[in-house]
């Protein structure tokens, strides 16, 4: 069941998935529509799980669940990875992919996606700093996506590779 991601608690859980490429509006519009059937269907124990979800930037495939009503199952969160395994092979984007990094360029809307440890030889090369935003797809909960998914290098466990 989709809800209003303003209906959901605090404490919801977040999922969050990043494109390797920044999509086009057609793509990311299709994939959108895609994301809406299958959290519709979504459910945990066959009941139907609390959930929102949306695509940011073009690039970031952002699900959450409110499980004060269902929790999230081992085998939901099975039926979670093969439907963005058919959208990574649909699409011809990586989405599972944890050791990529995205940052936004200083000064520009313009976001960039490297492998973990290129973090260091950008900051030795002066590509990035302390201070580059960097987005933390390690967020657990709506509070943590709401305040500090997106979030400067320094404030964020990106810095240790720096």
């Amino acid at each position: 069941m989709i809800v209003p991601f303003t209906e959901l608690d605090a404490s919801s859980r977040v999922w969050i998935f990043q494109a390797d490429v920044e999509l086009n509006d057609t793509l990311a519009t299709e994939m959108k529509q895609e994301l809406f059937e299958f959290l519709k269907e979504w459910t945990a124990h066959n009941v139907a799980l609390y959930t929102s979800g949306d695509i940011f930037y073009n690039r970031f495939i952002v699900i959450m669940v409110d499980e004060r009503f269902q929790n999230a199952s081992g085998c939901s969160l099975d039926t979670l990875n093969r439907f963005l395994s058919h959208l990574e092979k649909k699409y011809s984007v990586a989405l599972l992919d944890r050791m990529a990094v995205a940052y936004q360029l200083a000064g520009t809307d313009k976001i960039e996606t490297v492998h973990l440890h290129q973090l260091g030889q950008l900051a030795k090369d002066g590509s990035i700093d302390a201070q580059t935003l960097v987005f933390n797809n390690l967020v657990k909960s709506k509070s943590e996506f709401e305040s500090s998914w997106k979030t400067p290098i320094a404030d964020s466990w990106h810095i240790r590779f720096m």
